[in-house]
């Protein structure tokens, strides 16, 4: 038998693989983009026509641009440029409209080009989650060209292409290691502020700018929504950023860091629970339990050698416990969202999203293959020929269904595996102990998007979409942030 096991680069860092997996499960493993192995994918994605294009184009660029560069001031800032574009996208992004929100993404990606122009990376910029990445792009291509509404469509495409953007900006960003503190600063002051006003709004009886509620309800809430609007957007923006700002507690090597990260945790999970937005509750409370049971496998092997720390631990625990069960029991508003869950049919909130499901999946039964378009406005032409009279709706209220819907089964099953293989490589990532607080939030930060995307739209609004591709930058730029921890 082999002494030393194949070792596989994973990010740019030389890990072996676990002894207990198979070569074969590996390569599987690689080639699905859930972790880096040489030669499962990087020969197929150099040989990829849109690689091999990108290449040529920033090698010719870069000859043409070279006589300029070399006293440009400009270029030499050009990192500088793209990371303080991406803070200011970050710092806007819940108090500006939507328009402002994409001229702000065309910056950061006008400033991630130059950057990549002039300080061309000294190894391959890729990843495994390209593929995944490059096959749901060409789905969704796909099914723009085959829409019946092929002008809306391709209107839908063109936001999907500033998200894109952002996505690229945010990976070229966060490829420093002295640029992780500043961006997730922004963000998380960003987060700060509209949390404390949002809890400013529950303190004044802020009145609703529309029913948000079940008309015949006994009991009427006072839901923040912020600059944002909508409590439920509100609470979608807030549920990617919550995890993180609980890692950057644990990761911040600055105390005033720390300090913005800890008060974003409390502001922001009054703010969340004030907009009583149930989707939202629901996506906490999966993240909760991540964060929660990842702290405990990860602190465990410290706890269980001192009896004392055992009994603190049960303490903390029955008092959480303790601390639920009496909020519950004196809040008849939590009393009644909770319930309300479960309400079906009898809550007006509940029967319109089953009605628009119904619609949806009446929809899908007879465009499956490549789905009827890409955007809100395709959906809302196609959607009004299937849906129950009176129950008009802007988008699926599911993000699964509505991607489904829009690209087809295999734009789903794409989707899937782009989202999963994130999830994957985050979790890889944390065993092996690299940046593990930001791999773990990570991790909670795109499954309570998943799930709060189960009941509502929100996740296609530029506040909360860009935060998703932000959160899958940050998994790809995990092992920068080893990097930095080491440094």
């Amino acid at each position: 038998m082999a002494s030393h096991p194949e070792r596989f680069p994973l990010g740019g860092i030389s890990v072996p693989p676990a002894t207990s997996a198979p070569a074969w499960l590996i390569s599987v493993m690689a080639f699905l983009g859930m972790m880096t192995c040489e030669g499962a994918w990087s020969d197929t994605l150099r040989a990829s026509l849109p690689v091999r294009m990108l290449r040529a184009f920033r090698g010719g660029a870069g000859q043409f641009l070279q006589p300029f560069l070399a006293s440009s001031w400009a270029a030499r800032l050009a990192p500088t440029f793209a990371v303080l574009s991406v803070c200011l996208l970050l710092l806007a992004s819940p108090y500006v409209g939507t328009g402002l929100n994409a001229l702000l993404v065309l910056l950061a990606f006008a400033a991630y080009v130059f950057k990549a122009l002039t300080h061309p990376p000294m190894d391959r910029d890729h990843n495994a989650l390209d593929v995944p990445f490059m096959v749901m792009v060409a789905l969704t291509l796909v099914a723009a060209a085959f829409s019946p509404y092929l002008v809306l469509s391709l209107k839908g495409v063109s936001k999907l292409v500033v998200f894109w953007m952002a996505f690229f900006a945010f990976r070229g960003a966060l490829g420093r290691k002295g640029a992780w503190a500043p961006i997730l600063a922004s963000l998380l002051l960003a987060a700060l502020v509209q949390s404390v006003y949002g809890v400013y709004q529950w303190t004044i009886d802020v009145p609703p700018l529309a029913l948000w509620d079940d008309a015949e309800s006994e009991i009427q809430l006072t839901r923040v929504y912020g600059t944002l609007l909508n409590p439920n957007l509100l609470g979608g923006y807030l549920i990617p950023i919550l995890p993180l700002a609980a890692a950057g507690v644990v990761a911040f090597r600055s105390y005033w860091l720390k300090g913005l990260a800890f008060a974003t945790v409390v502001a922001g999970s009054a703010c969340l629970y004030f907009t009583y937005s149930r989707g939202a509750w629901l996506a906490l409370a999966v993240e909760i339990a991540v964060l929660a049971v990842a702290a405990m496998v990860w602190v465990w092997p410290i706890i269980k050698r001192d009896w004392r720390l055992k009994l603190a631990l049960a303490v903390v625990a029955l008092l959480v416990v303790g601390g639920g069960i009496y909020v519950f029991m004196d809040s008849p508003v939590l009393q009644q969202r909770l319930a309300s869950m479960f309400a079906t049919r009898d809550h007006s909130s509940n029967s319109f999203r089953m009605n628009v499901w119904l619609g949806v999946l009446a929809m899908l039964r007879d465009s499956w293959w490549a789905g009827v378009g890409i955007g809100n406005e395709t959906f809302q032409k196609v959607y009004g020929l299937y849906m129950i009279s009176g129950f008009e709706a802007l988008g699926a209220y599911n993000i699964f269904l509505e991607v489904a819907v829009e690209t087809g089964i295999f734009g789903l099953l794409a989707y899937l595996w782009f989202v999963l293989a994130a999830i994957a490589r985050s979790f890889f990532h944390a065993l092996r102990g690299e940046a593990r607080p930001w791999a773990i939030a990570a991790i909670a930060a795109l499954l309570g998007l998943m799930i709060h995307g189960l009941v509502d739209t929100v996740f296609y609004r530029p506040s909360v979409q860009i935060l998703f591709w932000l959160v899958l930058a940050l998994i790809i730029r995990l092992p920068v942030a080893a990097q930095g921890e080491r440094s």
